[in-house]
């Protein structure tokens, strides 16, 4: 899906981050990582990460799987990418 296609507003945003297990976001300071396995993330905090102030997502976003990527470096999306393995 493309931007153009579709506009996450904040709750359209939660309700895509709820589905998510882990969440890689990039920051000024680097990559924060969450793993709501281990720790539950509330709306607050996903909302000052992923939302921006027009009050849409932010963009980039990669979801895959049980995983959601907010941001883009190279590194990123390799971190991203590495354990996973092509569907048979």
């Amino acid at each position: 899906m493309t931007a153009a296609a579709a506009r996450f507003d904040r709750a359209a945003t939660l309700a895509l981050a709820a589905r998510a297990r882990r969440l890689l976001i990039k920051t000024r300071q680097g990559i924060l990582r969450l793993d709501a396995g281990q720790a539950p993330v509330n709306d607050s905090e996903l909302a000052s990460h992923l939302v921006h102030r027009d009050g849409f997502l932010n963009l980039p976003v990669l979801v895959l799987d049980d995983l959601l990527v907010r941001g883009y470096t190279p590194e990123l999306y390799r971190e991203a990418v590495k354990d996973r393995r092509p569907s048979t």
